[in-house]
């Protein structure tokens, strides 16, 4: 339990002392209270009632009740505190985390840790500081037992060393189980992910829907299922141990106790029934140890999840989220210089781009073509300053992008790349005008499909197709200078990707607007003011008129 209270008293900042005092009276309280019941029985006659003793112990009852429910609510309030500061603190870091260090992490962990974990450390504190109280009532015992007999508390505190011994020697190895046991939850976290995200392609192919079973699913189940069962049956011993306590304690005081001193033989009833009162905490001590267990797995993996997060903290991306949104007037963006590459992982090969000397012009129509794994798509996330570049630089007209004006830079751009994400309602948009939100629907062809209605979008079960237009209906409301699309056409009807380039991207270069499209659409490069293609990670200008006239 000592990690576990140190990790709630480091994250919440102190222990509320109030608390700690009201855990402590009602341990305390407790004890008094079983004292008194005793020294009452042995006291009763026919026809006699204690009124003192009656008044003791419904104050002692009273007052266990009126501490418990105090220490047991402060201790829900601090660690649903706790959860939530880690939350926020968390999520707050991803803030300042670069888009490279987060395709790091597993996504897995972010789903257990967050999700699961969480709720395991608000689960366990209950029973952890029902526990706390519990071991103070059962430590008033035995010192009462010491009271009442020095040699009766030799015996009590020989069992009980003898457990905490081998409470001690469990324990170690019930945390390294459920720690292993934690990392194969993130780990089928993220490949659940992945049979969820690619079941279509998955349900095509039998041998592959076996083969990712096999390999991502019941091989990490297994293995997180041994692990659990390795844990679990350790501290089955734990909990039979400390059951088993009541069981001793006993024993030793009826069998042992007379063979080191026959005069104790009259106070054995009453030492016995000190004990038996004992078996409520020692079952609560029982169910407090895997509670606390699985918590302080829970807390190991928030800490990995921090760590990764930590790992991919960047000073720039500190800087940048620290500056207002400003304006920014420019012409043209270009491109000097610019080389980026992935960081190079052992024993695998690595990917670059550039360098690049490019630009565009405000206003303008660019389309950026090329071959599939030519990195376009780590193009288009350079450009936007979500990849910083390893060399090179980014200028809009004289101002070049840094730390300090990234943010605003980055705020220029409506973007929908391949991987886009449809939230569930506007995100970072004013409540948009309902006429131009009504026309865009119909223009697009999804009025009888889903609506916006104060900005939630009330249907998101769409084909492919029409969920990219409904993302287009959101980029256009976003109204940014610069509307970047990866490939958005990809997925439309032929009657749809011509109004995309024929009349769309006219009426939206016609409002000002300046248009970066990745594209594979040769018969609609008419569309483009200028046109780039990329191989092998260079970007260089392309006439297509000019490869029009050499392939005939």
């Amino acid at each position: 339990m000592k990690n576990y209270f140190q990790f709630v008293k480091t994250e919440a900042g102190r222990l509320n002392r109030t608390m700690v005092l009201m855990t402590v009276t009602a341990g305390i309280a407790n004890g008094l209270a079983v004292a008194t019941a005793i020294q009452t029985a042995a006291k009763l006659k026919p026809g006699s009632l204690h009124f003192s003793s009656f008044f003791l112990f419904a104050s002692l009852m009273g007052l266990f009740w009126f501490c418990k429910r105090y220490s047991m609510n402060e201790s829900t309030k601090m660690v649903e505190e706790v959860v939530r500061i880690i939350r926020l603190r968390i999520l707050g870091k991803l803030k300042t985390t670069d888009l490279l260090g987060l395709e790091s992490i597993d996504k897995g962990i972010f789903y257990s840790a967050l999700a699961t974990d969480a709720a395991t450390i608000s689960y366990s504190t209950t029973i952890a500081v029902n526990a706390v109280s519990s071991m103070i009532m059962l430590t008033f015992i035995i010192i009462y037992i010491g009271v009442m007999s020095f040699k009766a508390l030799l015996v009590s505190v020989g069992i009980v060393g003898l457990m905490i011994m081998l409470y001690l020697r469990n324990e170690k190895q019930i945390a390294d189980s459920l720690q292993k046991s934690a990392v194969c939850e993130n780990t089928f976290m993220d490949n659940l992910g992945g049979l969820l995200n690619g079941f279509k392609e998955l349900k095509m192919n039998r041998r592959k829907y076996q083969d990712f079973s096999q390999g991502e699913l019941d091989s990490v189940i297994n293995s997180s299922t041994d692990l659990r069962i390795d844990a679990g049956l350790r501290l089955n011993v734990t909990i039979l141990l400390s059951q088993t306590f009541l069981l001793l304690s006993i024993g030793g005081i009826l069998f042992l106790l007379p063979q080191i001193d026959k005069s104790e033989i009259p106070i054995i009833p009453k030492l016995i029934a000190l004990i038996i009162f004992t078996a409520g905490p020692i079952g609560d001590f029982a169910m407090a140890i895997p509670a606390v267990s699985r918590a302080e797995a829970a807390i190991n993996n928030i800490r990995s999840l921090e760590e990764l997060i930590d790992q991919g903290q960047s000073k720039n991306e500190l800087i940048s989220d620290e500056q207002a949104i400003e304006e920014m007037a420019w012409s043209k963006i270009n491109l000097d210089d610019i080389f980026f590459q992935f960081p190079i992982k052992e024993n695998g090969r690595t990917f670059n781009i550039g360098p690049i000397e490019l630009e565009f012009h405000q206003g303008e129509i660019t389309f950026i073509v090329g071959g599939n794994g030519s990195g376009k798509s780590t193009f288009l996330k350079v450009l936007t300053s979500l990849y910083t570049p390893n060399r090179g630089h980014i200028r809009l007209d004289d101002t070049e992008v840094t730390p300090y004006n990234r943010a605003s830079y980055r705020n220029l751009f409506s973007t929908i790349f391949t991987d886009y994400y449809l939230f569930k309602r506007l995100i970072g948009i004013d409540q948009p005008d309902s006429e131009l939100v009504r026309n865009l629907l119909s223009q697009m062809e999804l009025a009888d499909k889903t609506s916006i209605e104060n900005g939630v979008i009330t249907n998101r079960d769409l084909s492919t197709g029409q969920k990219k237009r409904l993302t287009l209906i959101i980029s256009v409301l976003e109204d940014k200078p610069i509307m970047l699309f990866d490939e958005w056409a990809a997925d439309q009807d032929p009657v749809f990707r011509k109004f995309f380039y024929d009349v769309l991207l006219p009426e939206l270069k016609a409002k000002g607007k300046t248009i970066i499209a990745v594209t594979h659409d040769d018969n609609y490069f008419y569309a483009a003011d200028r046109i780039y293609k990329m191989e092998y990670g260079r970007c260089l200008p392309y006439d297509y008129r000019a490869q029009q006239r050499r392939e005939k």
